[in-house]
């Protein structure tokens, strides 16, 4: 899982997300730099975050499922 967060994709989403919460924060408790953000640029980053952080963990999916196939092991589940 940890190799999984070291993917640049997954790192940008989680960057975004996070600086979208910061935002968030700085506008809900009146921090005097962030009070001036707009709700709709913190929405706006928090989408994209989830966007971003979506695809990246599919991709992360698709390589595990890919490096499965080429090594010949269908699942990691015990078959019954």
């Amino acid at each position: 899982m940890l190799k999984k967060w070291r993917s640049p994709v997954i790192l940008m989403g989680s960057i975004m997300f996070v600086s979208a919460l910061v935002f968030f924060i700085g506008y809900m408790f009146r921090i005097p730099y962030l009070r001036d953000a707009e709700l709709g640029w913190i929405l706006t980053t928090c989408i994209g975050a989830f966007l971003v952080l979506g695809f990246g963990f599919f991709w992360a999916w698709k390589d595990d499922v890919n490096k499965r196939k080429r090594s010949g092991t269908t699942s990691t589940h015990s078959h019954r």
